[in-house]
């Protein structure tokens, strides 16, 4: 298990990574800011509908602090459906590395957990890994990420591409759906 972890550690990070926002986005409520409002239509059809939005959202108690920054955000009357369009999402935790999740909309649904994150995905890691898609879903209650689109994940010690994405952190298991061409990097990673 060790030697996995060593040899794998980049796709766990990003996957605990994305698991990490969907706990946050699902259960912290200790501190929110929203700054620069340009426009926010309160009697919109689809709820409040806030334009160029800057969302910071704190949780002490995971150390975690994730920042929103998108061109609209529109809430559903019950505030139980947030989506977004033209976004830049970051996380920041304690002891782990930050990433930025850049796309062109997300949906986050508060009673089922579900974040689906659509339009040119790009995530970037500190450490210096992306991972690149058309679209992924993560599910909070069941703890994964999937995706039927194809998926380049990328960095200094390998790449990797393939079609459909099945990613569990608690469970440590990383599964690329078919058409895997890896690409090692690092000749150190086979001794």
């Amino acid at each position: 298990m060790k030697k996995l972890f060593k040899k794998h550690w980049p796709l766990i990070v990003i996957g605990a990574l994305l698991l990490v926002v969907g706990i946050y986005l699902s259960g912290a409520r200790e501190k929110q800011v929203v700054k620069q409002v340009v426009e926010a239509d309160s009697e919109a059809e689809e709820g409040v509908k806030l334009k160029n939005i800057h969302y910071t959202q704190k949780d002490p108690d995971k150390n975690l602090t994730w920042l929103l920054d998108a061109k609209e955000v529109t809430f559903s009357e019950n505030r139980q459906i947030m989506t977004f369009s033209n976004f830049r999402l970051r996380l920041e935790a304690k002891d782990r590395p930050t990433i930025e999740l850049e796309g062109k909309r997300g949906d986050y649904n508060k009673e089922t957990e579900v974040i689906t994150l659509q339009g040119d995905l790009l995530g970037t890691m500190e450490d210096g890994y992306k991972i690149i898609t058309e679209r992924a879903v993560y599910k909070g209650k069941e703890g994964y990420l999937t995706s039927d689109a194809p998926v380049t994940i990328h960095g200094p010690l390998f790449s990797i591409q393939g079609v459909g994405l099945y990613f569990s952190p608690e469970k440590e298991i990383l599964k690329i759906g078919s058409n895997v061409i890896t690409s090692i990097h690092d000749k150190e990673l086979f001794l």
